[in-house]
């Protein structure tokens, strides 16, 4: 694998992570819009039979970011992008993984937030 395509992989594997978290998350955007915005519909419904999904999606995105962990912080390749040097790309990693993990986990933090606070 070339350096170029090392910086790429890192890319590419990031957003993919960041689309599973989405994906596993599908599942409680109902319920999610009815407590933020007092939306109710019954066509939310169709979203719960993919809640089968959100385990093995979960399992992805957590996989895929200790890949890009492991890409960025103790891979012998060397960096090579014309458009992020190693140190932005480890920046961006910490920030998209602050914006992931509450979106992977929301589910859990919703319940959690209102079982504390009530």
């Amino acid at each position: 694998m070339s350096q170029q395509n090392n910086a790429k992989g890192a890319g590419l594997t990031l957003l993919t992570a960041a689309a599973a978290a989405v994906t596993a998350g599908l599942c409680c955007v109902g319920p999610l819009l009815y407590l933020l915005f007092g939306i109710s519909a019954a066509s939310f419904t169709v979203f719960t039979r993919v809640e089968f999904l959100r385990l093995p999606l979960m399992v992805l995105t957590l996989g895929l970011l200790l890949q890009v962990f492991w890409r960025l912080y103790f891979s012998k390749r060397l960096w090579c992008s014309r458009w992020l040097t190693l140190t932005q790309m480890r920046i961006f990693y910490w920030c998209a993984l602050a914006l992931i993990v509450p979106v992977l986990f929301y589910p859990t933090l919703v319940a959690w937030f209102y079982e504390v606070f009530e």
